[in-house]
């Protein structure tokens, strides 16, 4: 088991089985190193529409590829990443300013 930090020094705890079910499934999440730099530098932090206790941070790797955390706020614990094509619906809690020209 393992803790992490977000952009907010709120700490998620990382389950061996839940590394161990993203190292399976999820094999373009490298090391933990990668879920620990998308938790402190997100590009935009989102309330699951589906479960209010589901927060999303997510960090977009290309164009329409995003790279997601999903944390389980109550327990504070990671529960699963993924890549995704768009981001969902849900409550914005946080966005990284985009530069101005």
């Amino acid at each position: 088991m393992q803790w992490l930090r977000d952009k907010d020094g709120k700490e998620f705890r990382l389950d061996d089985g839940t590394w161990a079910h993203i190292q399976e499934f999820h094999p373009e999440i490298t090391h933990v190193e990668l879920i620990a730099s998308i938790l402190l530098d997100p590009d935009t932090i989102v309330r699951s529409n589906w479960d209010a206790q589901s927060i999303l941070y997510y960090k977009q790797v290309r164009p329409n590829r995003f790279r997601v955390v999903i944390v389980q706020t109550v327990e504070a614990r990671i529960k699963t990443t993924l890549t995704t094509d768009k981001i969902k619906r849900g409550e914005v809690l946080w966005a990284k300013e985009k530069p101005t020209d």
